[in-house]
């Protein structure tokens, strides 16, 4: 049960251990009325780039981040409505990647065996050498990003997009998990409607 959990939650959402060290960016199409849109409904539309949905396999966060989506949208005066015509629709969606970070060698004295400066012998060095030179600093981790695109009902055509994106973090209770899908949400939908300039 505890193995099913954490394959469950590092698969959820996204967040940097320890901090909230995430970025959260839109974008939107200038030429669309945002400033006549007040009712909404909800698609489960795929669309193309949102092939890998891990919300799919994970309809309780899916639940919550439409739950969050529709409290943020009511608290700017959108209404959410179940039939007949509105003026956009939403669709979210996340996905994982693994990432890979090649830095500069870690620091401190280390005792090696080989060449340095020119010469072979063992000593300490201040990074890793070997004959070919110092040992990079390796990292690997898995990147998350959830998605929430808006579109227009009219045109069919996407408005907005809003992206978060950070580290996968292994969640150790439903609430933090909570807590963190509410404040990364929150910081998405925070940049809608665009000020369009």
């Amino acid at each position: 049960m505890k193995h099913s959990f954490w394959i469950f939650s590092i698969f959820s959402l996204l967040m940097l251990a320890g901090c909230s060290s995430y970025t959260v960016v839109s974008d939107y199409d200038r030429l669309m009325p945002f400033y006549d849109y007040k009712t909404y409904r909800w698609t489960d539309q795929a669309r193309p780039g949102a092939e890998d949905d891990i919300l799919v396999s994970n309809p309780l966060v899916y639940k919550r981040i439409k739950t969050d989506v529709d409290r943020e949208l009511a608290a700017k005066g959108f209404i959410l409505k179940e039939r007949g015509p509105v003026d956009f629709t939403i669709y979210a969606h996340a996905g994982i990647r693994e990432r890979v970070v090649v830095g500069p060698p870690p620091s401190g004295f280390i005792y090696h065996s080989g060449y340095y400066r020119g010469w072979r012998r063992g000593g300490y060095a201040a990074f890793w050498y070997d004959p070919y030179g110092a040992w990079p600093n390796v990292r690997y981790f898995e990147e998350g990003t959830l998605i929430i695109d808006i579109f227009n009902s009219t045109s069919n055509d996407i408005a907005w997009r809003g992206v978060a994106r950070g580290i996968l973090k292994d969640y150790r209770s439903a609430e933090s998990l909570h807590r963190d899908i509410d404040e990364v949400v929150g910081k998405i939908m925070a940049q809608f409607p665009p000020v369009v300039k």
